[in-house]
């Protein structure tokens, strides 16, 4: 039978049904994704221990049992625990300052266009400058210690939450606001009561990027004008020409920043589960 000569529905019925996807296939084998993740990792660290010193040079890539090895030993003497414990500080210090300034900003600016307009080529300016350049201007100003390191955390972690909620708070249904107006709101009962609420998935987006980038800002300003954290502690391996030290560093980073973006998920899960 032609399908040119049936109904639109009956010729859609007519037609094979589409191919599955090698993507489609491999997620309905057995098991999880996260163990599939689990068994692709312990196979590369597999690879790379058996080929440290064969096919890796050791002293440049080192081995994951000595890495592992070198994360045991700070644990047990506690330098990891008091690099990681300024990190922390300054991470969190810097994200709580970012996401206040950065929801307050992104509300007025967001309610209040002409003050948009005025400010805009500002914001877009510093967001535009590389963050890292600011480094030698903090430690001129604060010099060496926990200040520039949390000023730097909360630069990068700012414009992370501010724009992605100027974008939910710009995107405020008209009607709504139009809405809310005929029954008396106020400018300030609009951006908190009715703007922030409609832009709770922007803010569940901008919470989560804005933690990891302060988490990034602050490991920059501990490697630049800090005597402690994670940061600082990299850079002094690496002086010290010490691989092994470096990537078990980079291996601790990798693990909280994971942390970070799994608990940040975990806190906004029903904000994250409406996004679209």
């Amino acid at each position: 039978m032609n399908p040119s000569t049936l109904s639109p529905d009956a010729a859609t019925r007519a037609r094979p049904a589409p191919s599955r996807g090698f993507s489609e296939k491999w997620s309905r084998l057995p098991g999880s994704g996260s163990l599939w993740s689990a068994s692709a990792i312990l196979a590369a660290l597999v690879v790379w221990q058996l080929g440290s010193g064969v096919l890796f040079n050791a002293y440049y890539l080192s081995n994951p049992f000595d890495i592992g090895r070198q994360i045991l030993a700070w644990a047990l003497d506690g330098y990891l625990w008091h690099h990681l414990a300024a990190t922390l500080v300054n991470t969190v210090t810097g994200f709580v300052l970012a996401a206040l300034f950065g929801i307050g900003a992104a509300l007025l600016l967001g309610s209040l266009p002409l003050l948009d307009r005025i400010l805009a080529p500002f914001i877009y300016g510093l967001y535009a400058l590389p963050k890292i350049v600011l480094a030698p201007l903090l430690l001129l100003w604060f010099g060496v210690g926990s200040l520039p390191v949390v000023f730097m955390a909360f630069v990068t972690g700012f414009f992370m939450v501010f724009f992605n909620v100027y974008s939910g708070v710009r995107q405020t249904s008209q009607a709504l606001l139009n809405a809310a107006s005929l029954m008396g709101a106020g400018p300030w009962t609009l951006a908190v009561k009715v703007r922030l609420p409609a832009a709770r998935p922007y803010v569940a987006l901008g919470l989560q990027q804005g933690l990891v980038y302060a988490f990034h800002g602050a490991i920059v300003g501990e490697m630049t004008s800090s005597t402690s954290g994670l940061g600082y502690a990299l850079v002094y391996a690496a002086s010290d020409m010490d691989a092994n030290g470096v990537l078990a560093l980079l291996a601790v980073l990798g693990a909280i920043t994971v942390v970070l973006l799994r608990a940040v998920e975990r806190a906004l899960s029903a904000p994250a589960g409406s996004r679209t």
